[in-house]
């Protein structure tokens, strides 16, 4: 007899345990007690589809699937490399890989030196250098409200998002097979309108997407109750001839003792590592709790006083003074352990769950080292995909692929030069930019560069070292659009920038050759896509557009006598096209009152 307790049965259903015991007392189901425990026979509980899948699983059979060639990836949003680690243990090849903290992308590097990792915001890179050289994109990317700014829930309602970059990485690459991955919520998010928004923009795409699914960890070799949504989309000249199938779930659930100890997953007990530690009063409030139990085992006048305003709360908080249970899957795991709203303590020690035991529950094998702090390294391990449901979706893609390949034979693409292109493009930016998780609120991300850390990044390197914006600028440039003729691209990014007065006359008499930054400079503006430059004369507003030719690092009153070496600002050389207004035109400057990020089309058409 496959044996389901009561507590894994209601992980495994979705519900609570005490629903789940509901269903054994009245008879709903058939139940047993082995043990002690009450729980079910998984044999007769064969008309539940998920108990079925897992009597009937071929997980053994899948997890022998190889690739009939080496399928190149690409993967945005990396985090601390669960996804990546899974897909690479499934055979995919990573040829590049993009993520945005510092401490993940150290992680990424140390375990995986062979793997390109681009640090950095995703927004800057240009992925068109891979165009149809790789075969899969992949990518859990954060999800912000969108605006529905066109109301029509296509691509463009997606812009200012990381959705939204996703999507122009499928654009600019066009892989055979994309896939998105997010927190289950996203389907009822704004009412079903932001899920809806990104099934219209993957159809925009050319792509057909298979009917999303909700997997639960627990089925698939993972011992925590997590789940997360699965996107999977096929380019539209393909999936008319193939079919994707999901992955089979493992035979039975696992549970922590299986994450903590040796098991089928490990082959030895946790290694001991560091953690964060309860303070005083907290430790002796833990030390009433049963394992399996929480803050309702406490005595009434303890739990009162330890949940404080949450007590007059509904609900049953039950993540509050949890203590886990060796016997069950643990608790999804969250960025930090000792949360008291999210509470992870030990089962059997009154401690939150160390670093290591963190990275087991989502199945990082022993050998995957997390850079950074502490904090830095809960984070990438609690923000994850476990490792072991990545490796089963991946196998499934694999068959996917190998069908592909059966069908329309290809061989795998080089794609060394275009990775070099695209890493030498991203070397060349002067952008520097927090550990603050991205937003797709320009506010919110708008932090000031830190110059002193540009000049440690250059200081092997000419102060003057050009990062190239535009290469040619005697190029054609789309037709005239407007009161001077002047030979204007609509499409190209413009960048507005409030001069100071006693710069002023540089500008009135057309002879500038730089502009200079004050001591901010936002880090969401995309140097490499910047094109024009207009100065804002503060009282009198913009007239004048100037082509940047290069933007690097420079200083204050740079050329002028009254220069200063120890100021270091970001410096633009431009070259003067002409004056695009009859006299000067007011605009709202955006950021900081000093700059606009915009569009040529945008600004003739205000």
């Amino acid at each position: 007899m496959r044996f389901l307790s009561e507590n894994n049965f209601a992980a495994l259903m979705g519900t609570s345990n005490a629903t789940a015991h509901k269903w054994a007392t009245s008879g709903v189901y058939p139940s047993h007690v082995v043990n002690g425990v009450r729980g079910f026979d998984m044999e007769e509980l064969t008309e539940i589809p998920e108990v079925s899948a897992m009597i009937n699983s071929n997980w053994e059979e899948e997890s022998r699937v190889k690739p009939l060639r080496q399928y190149t990836s690409v993967e945005l949003f990396a985090g601390g490399g669960g996804l990546a680690l899974g897909m690479s243990l499934a055979g995919f090849h990573h040829v590049l890989l993009n993520e945005f903290d510092t401490s993940a992308c150290k992680t990424l590097r140390t375990n995986c030196p062979n793997w390109n990792v681009i640090e950095g915001d995703v927004r800057h890179i240009d992925f068109t250098p891979l165009r149809e050289k790789v075969d899969f994109l992949s990518g859990g990317f954060p999800c912000q409200a969108f605006s529905y700014a066109g109301k029509q829930g296509g691509f463009n309602d997606t812009r200012g998002t990381l959705f939204f970059e996703l999507a122009r990485a499928v654009t600019e690459i066009r892989p055979k097979v994309f896939m998105g991955e997010n927190v289950k919520g996203l389907t009822s998010h704004e009412d079903g309108k932001t899920f809806d928004t990104i099934c219209n923009v993957i159809k925009e795409l050319g792509y057909t997407l298979v009917e999303p699914r909700v997997l639960k960890a627990i089925m698939y070799q993972v011992p925590q109750k997590r789940e997360r949504l699965i996107l999977i989309a096929i380019r539209n000249d393909i999936a008319k001839h193939v079919q994707f199938q999901w992955p089979s779930p493992y035979e039975r659930v696992l549970t922590l003792r299986d994450a903590l100890y040796k098991s089928v997953i490990f082959d030895k007990n946790v290694p001991k590592s560091e953690g964060v530690k309860y303070p005083e009063k907290k430790q002796h409030v833990l030390e009433l709790v049963p394992q399996g139990g929480d803050w309702r085992d406490l005595p009434e006048d303890i739990a009162r006083e330890y949940m404080g305003g949450s007590w007059l709360l509904g609900g049953g908080k039950t993540g509050m003074a949890r203590r886990l249970s060796l016997d069950e899957p643990s608790l999804t795991l969250t960025c930090a352990p000792a949360q008291k709203q999210t509470e992870r303590c030990h089962p059997l020690e009154t401690r939150p769950l160390t670093v290591r035991e963190y990275a087991r529950i989502q199945t990082f094998p022993d050998y995957w080292n997390f850079q950074g702090t502490m904090s830095a390294k809960y984070k990438q391990i609690g923000n994850a995909v476990p490792v072991n449901l990545a490796w089963a979706i991946g196998r499934s893609l694999i068959r996917l692929f190998n069908d592909i390949q059966t069908l329309v034979p290809s061989e795998t693409q080089d794609c060394t030069s275009a990775v070099r292109e695209i890493m030498r493009k991203q070397s060349q930016l002067v952008v520097v930019k927090d550990n603050k998780t991205q937003t797709s609120k320009v506010e919110a991300v708008c932090t000031q560069l830190n110059f002193l850390d540009l000049f440690e990044q250059y200081e092997l390197e000419p102060i003057t070292q050009n990062c190239t914006v535009q290469e040619d600028i005697e190029t054609e440039y789309g037709t005239k659009h407007n009161h001077h003729h002047l030979p204007i691209n609509l499409t190209k990014n413009l960048l507005i920038c409030n001069v100071k007065k006693d710069n002023w006359k540089q500008y009135l008499d057309g002879s500038a050759k730089i502009y200079y930054t004050g001591k901010k400079f936002p880090t969401t503006v995309a140097l490499n896509r910047l094109y024009y430059f207009m100065p804002y004369l503060s009282g009198k507003g913009i007239r004048d557009l100037y082509y940047i030719k290069t933007a690097r690092l420079g200083y204050r009153k740079e050329g002028q006598e009254n220069e200063d070496k120890n100021d270091l600002r970001l410096v633009f050389e431009i070259q003067r096209v002409g004056q695009l207004f009859d006299d000067y035109k007011k605009v709202k400057l955006e950021i900081w009152r000093t700059f606009t990020d915009t569009t040529m089309d945008k600004l003739l058409y205000l």
